[in-house]
């Protein structure tokens, strides 16, 4: 069977003709185009930048014009070009026999509503937060309705998420990683570490408004105001995105620069090293779903301060056990958390120990067999490769 993924992400050609991009989107790829024959994935160009990983060798490649502007003048390009959008989309939708949205975006939303004109099997995929926040749009929540809308039958519609209770008729949560089997098996971090002197927080994740490293980095300055000298912790910033300008910009008004770094994006190996070497991950965002790099800390010992938002309080646990949530948008309550945490005796080991062991049991292999056990329930077809317990 031929997989056709259509997505919004950014993703760039290197001088020997291979494709990358960022985050985890390759290596998801990757995995769910090991459940058919053949996989075309179509994404938006933008210009070759450092690191990144590769997209599947074997998959086919089909670029877009990247969409100008951000908000509503970003909207505004995408209708102006629809019908170039639609052309290109529909002819790669065409050839395939299921088609593969990661929502939400523009983009894939074209591509879920190309395919279902087109009576395709699909898998759409929600990864923002299933439920409203303060970052919630309009658009967000047209496509979550017509997700609700057209779920069942050909439509395999997914929420990224934790819950007892379905998100919707017909719909069903699945957890988002990027971690393989492989990986996890040469993470080896030592979980018998103590806080480091100082003690190193990370953020890891794409600098944009939404992911709230404004908030972190309002936090952290208030944080280092009140703690005392052996407790003033190091800010390590990992990735990329809109923000990164403004954001070193603020750290100077803020007046931290020798206590926060910022490292880039970083290709799986050094995001691995760099972690290794961290205490405490915190997670600022203002929507998400399942975060990805909740289980990248956890993989690697280290427990996480996230938001109250999506499936972050599911992730952490009871207060301590693996992390600790504060409200969204709040960097008072982030900062006395960061104070709390880092000045209270805190059994390091054995939290580190009950990280690594959670995270184990979410990878991309088991994402893919939930994904496969899904689809050849609802379809009733087999895909390609040996149907395993999906995780649970």
């Amino acid at each position: 069977m031929n997989l056709c993924v259509v997505s919004f992400k950014e993703c760039w050609q290197s001088t020997d003709g291979r494709w990358f991009s960022s985050g985890g989107f390759p290596l998801q790829m990757a995995a769910i185009a090991s459940l058919f024959d053949r996989a075309t994935v179509v994404v938006t160009r933008r210009p070759p930048m450092e690191g990144g990983i590769a997209l599947p060798e074997d998959a086919c490649v089909v670029p877009l014009l990247r969409p100008q502007g951000y908000g509503w003048r970003r909207t505004l390009f995408v209708v102006a070009l629809l019908p170039y959008y639609i052309l290109r989309i529909g002819n790669e939708v065409a050839r395939a026999d299921v088609v593969h949205t990661p929502l939400p975006g523009d983009i894939p939303l074209i591509g879920m509503l190309v395919a279902v004109l087109f009576r395709k099997r699909v898998i759409a995929r929600y990864g923002g937060s299933w439920q409203n926040t303060s970052q919630t749009t309009t658009m967000n929540r047209i496509t979550r309705a017509l997700m609700k809308v057209l779920a069942g039958g050909h439509n395999v519609m997914l929420a990224t998420g934790t819950s007892s209770d379905a998100p919707a008729p017909q719909m069903h949560w699945v957890f988002a990683t990027s971690l393989t089997e492989k990986e996890l098996e040469s993470i080896q971090p030592n979980l018998r570490n103590g806080l480091h002197t100082p003690p190193e927080l990370v953020y890891v994740g794409r600098l944009s408004p939404e992911k709230g490293v404004e908030v972190l980095l309002r936090a952290f300055r208030q944080a280092l105001d009140v703690l005392p000298d052996e407790h003033r912790p190091n800010l390590t910033v990992v990735g990329d995105g809109p923000q990164r300008r403004y954001l070193e910009k603020l750290v100077s008004a803020l007046q931290c620069e020798e206590r926060v770094r910022f490292r880039g994006q970083l290709d799986r190996r050094e995001l691995s090293v760099e972690l290794e070497g961290k205490d405490l991950a915190v997670l600022p965002s203002l929507t998400e779903g399942f975060a990805k790099a909740s289980l990248e800390a956890l993989a690697h010992g280290l427990p996480i301060i996230a938001t109250n938002v999506g499936s972050a309080a599911a992730i952490a646990g009871k207060p301590g056990e693996r992390g600790w949530i504060v409200p969204p948008g709040d960097p008072d309550a982030l900062a006395r958390a960061l104070v709390e945490v880092l000045t209270d005796c805190v059994d390091w080991g054995t939290l580190r120990r009950r990280c690594y062991a959670y995270a184990r049991q979410f990878t991309l292999e088991a994402w893919a067999q939930e994904i496969r056990f899904l689809s050849e329930d609802q379809w009733g077809i087999s895909l390609k490769g040996p149907r395993d317990t999906p995780c649970t």
